[in-house]
């Protein structure tokens, strides 16, 4: 008995002691990096979610139903983020100094934010004929006024994201994302077996409702009033430069919003809906490359909002991530004629040059990327405003001269040559955006 109690006992301390070995190690595990992986890892659920989604759409729905819907879904992205005035990078500046004026400053930019999309949603709506004849399904009272609505809730979802992430809740970033793909894809089972044409939109539509309710009731019962708890007081100049800020940065961000968002639609408009289809779901893999440079950047800006000194961290962020992503893009360029034909032959057939060409331009995004963030992070706005601008016009000019030329291809020629061209740049003029840099 005396020995087996002694093994016990033993046995209990080393766990014990491991177990305070795991509290240390998580103590000094580094904010930048942790807030950059929980990022990380909401990006690598909404991917996984997503890549099943798409996969039972493709499925489910015709390419043409298929490239109607994701070009109404690009549609909505891209008029949430115009309408939310880019306050969602305000909030990952500004909300770890805000202090108790946080809660205000949330309240605020969400009225705001609401208010804008709906008048440039029903704007659009209005417009559809003249500026989208592509989804003139939206054009009707009872589909256009929920798309009016969803999109002003999108831009909602944008802005919590940020002040999530500005509170250092990135955990509940990536379980709130989890929770939105997964019920997206519930959603479109059920739309997609009453046989509902506009399925995929609506299942963007109401996931968002249930998304928003969640999320937003755990933000302000629990996390603004701790985060206004423990740090009463707000820095010195956490709105002095609020709106200059938020303007110059807006400008960056419209451009950003539309290299990325537009290309669906203008496919839809000059190539067909089916074409549109085939181009959207190469796409998606990109993105979540794209994301994972953004996630280490949003990490960079929330850390030195808190810590200035912190800023210099940008090399290793560049190191950390450009490891990665190297080998991200080597193994999607290896699996992706396979991965493709999840969501069908042709989806493989037309698609996947394409989504070689997209994936290789993640490579000159993250210097493109980690520049962006840390211009923000030192209010060097002409510098953000210069590369997003940059990089809309090539991508957005070169997609409209290559769609005639080389059919969706062109679209992904589009973002690899515009992403290399404005990171060659930035590489020659470091004294643009580096502090002690001497143009060489």
């Amino acid at each position: 008995m005396s020995t087996g109690a002694s093994s016990s006992g033993a046995a209990t301390r080393s766990l014990r002691s491991r177990g305070r070995a795991l509290l240390v190690a998580a103590a000094r595990y580094d904010p930048l990096l942790r807030n950059a992986h929980l990022l990380t890892l909401s990006s690598v659920l909404t991917s996984l979610f997503g890549a099943l989604y798409w996969a039972l759409g493709a499925h489910w729905y015709s390419p043409d139903e298929v490239g109607r819907n994701t070009a109404a879904v690009s549609a909505m992205m891209f008029l949430g983020g115009v309408g939310q005035l880019n306050l969602a990078n305000a909030m990952v500046r500004f909300v770890p100094s805000a202090g108790a004026r946080t809660g205000r400053l949330v309240g605020r930019a969400y009225v705001v934010a609401a208010l804008v999309t709906l008048l440039f949603a029903a704007g659009f709506v209005l417009l559809i004929p003249q500026l989208s004849p592509g989804l003139d399904f939206l054009h009707t009272w009872g589909l256009g006024a929920a798309f009016v609505l969803a999109t002003s809730g999108y831009a909602i979802f944008n802005l919590q994201d940020g002040v999530l992430t500005g509170l250092r809740r990135a955990d509940w970033v990536a379980l709130e994302n989890g929770l939105f793909a997964a019920e997206k894809i519930g959603l479109l089972a059920l739309f997609a077996a009453v046989g509902t044409a506009s399925g995929i939109l609506a299942s963007w539509m109401v996931g968002l409702v249930l998304s928003l309710a969640l999320t937003n009731t755990f933000l302000f019962a629990h996390a603004l009033p701790r985060h206004q708890r423990a740090a009463p007081e707000p820095a010195a100049d956490t709105s002095r430069l609020t709106l200059g800020y938020v303007s110059a940065d807006y400008v960056g961000a419209m451009c950003w919003l539309a290299a990325v968002n537009l290309p669906p639609v203008i496919v839809l408009n000059r190539l067909g809906a089916a074409d549109a289809a085939y181009f959207s779901l190469a796409w998606l893999v990109p993105l979540a490359l794209y994301a994972f440079s953004a996630n280490m950047g949003y990490s960079l800006v929330v850390e030195s909002a808190r810590d200035i000194t912190r800023l210099d961290a940008y090399r290793r962020v560049l190191r950390h991530a450009g490891r990665v992503l190297v080998l991200a893009v080597a193994a999607v360029l290896a699996v992706s004629p396979w991965a493709l034909r999840l969501f069908g032959e042709a989806y493989a057939r037309h698609g996947t040059v394409t989504l070689w060409l997209l994936t290789l331009s993640a490579l000159p995004n993250l210097l493109n990327t980690t520049v962006v963030a840390l211009s923000r992070a030192r209010r060097r706005m002409r510098v953000v405003v210069g590369v997003l601008g940059s990089l809309a016009f090539l991508v957005l000019g070169l997609t409209e001269a290559l769609l005639p030329v080389m059919g969706i291809t062109g679209a992904g020629a589009a973002w690899l040559i515009g992403q290399s061209v404005v990171a060659a740049v930035l590489l020659w003029r470091r004294d643009w955006w580096l502090p002690n840099a001497r143009r060489d």
